[in-house]
């Protein structure tokens, strides 16, 4: 009987869903911005005086303007400090590749958090999935004007049908921020754990495989019975 198990378990185990991982350093714990790009608009002004781009920091005050927090997980957090010297867009993408095989699930998650006191026209935070410069889905959008804070906020969205709808494709995740105007205000905004995971569908020959194992597995006791 042990034999029989181990034989059918070899053969059933095969067909589990293989996990897929799309995003890398998502928690930013190289310290850097490693396997991310950024829109290069600056890494050390200072509100009211020179741009700072999206930068990794293990405080809040690495966003060189207010201070929304420090990293909710690990050490480190990309920060920016929503705000800018003219009319300008941040922007912190990563891009994946979807494979051929269709997705039993997957899943988009990341933390923010944001401070923010400004007069004007609304800032802009967006979180998007795109393919080329079209974008696919939007999942998050902050409008900021006035005052506001919001402490560090998970966030979860099934991307399942987006991914398997994008089969062989190249996409990007991209977080942006959009500031229409001069130092209006001061502002900060952190992300954290990023992710992006999914499991695929098993392939239609592994489930023969599994079939195969299942009817050896039963011959095999059914010897050992006589």
């Amino acid at each position: 009987m042990i034999r029989a198990a181990l034989l059918t378990g070899m053969m059933t185990g095969i067909c589990l869903a293989a996990p897929v991982t799309y995003i890398q350093n998502g928690g930013f714990e190289t310290g850097d911005l490693t396997n991310w790009t950024t829109t290069g608009l600056g890494t050390t002004g200072t509100c009211p005086n020179g741009n700072r781009d999206w930068v990794v920091g293990s405080t809040g005050g690495a966003t060189g303007c207010s201070n929304p927090g420090a990293p909710p997980a690990g050490t480190y957090a990309a920060y920016n400090m929503f705000d800018a010297d003219s009319p300008t867009t941040y922007s912190l993408t990563q891009s994946f590749a979807v494979g051929l095989i269709p997705l039993l699930n997957a899943t988009l998650a990341w933390s923010d958090a944001a401070t923010w006191s400004i007069s004007g026209a609304d800032r802009v935070f967006s979180v998007d999935i795109l393919n080329g410069s079209t974008v696919l889905q939007n999942f998050y959008t902050l409008n900021a004007n006035g005052g506001g804070s919001y402490a560090w906020t998970a966030r979860s969205f099934d991307v399942t049908s987006l991914l398997n709808a994008n089969l062989g494709n190249t996409l990007t995740l991209r977080f942006q921020v959009a500031v229409p105007q001069t130092w209006t205000g001061p502002a900060g905004l952190g992300v954290d754990a990023v992710s992006l995971d999914g499991e695929t569908i098993p392939e239609p020959a592994t489930f023969g495989m599994l079939g195969a194992g299942l009817v050896l597995g039963s011959l095999v006791r059914r010897r050992m019975r006589g």
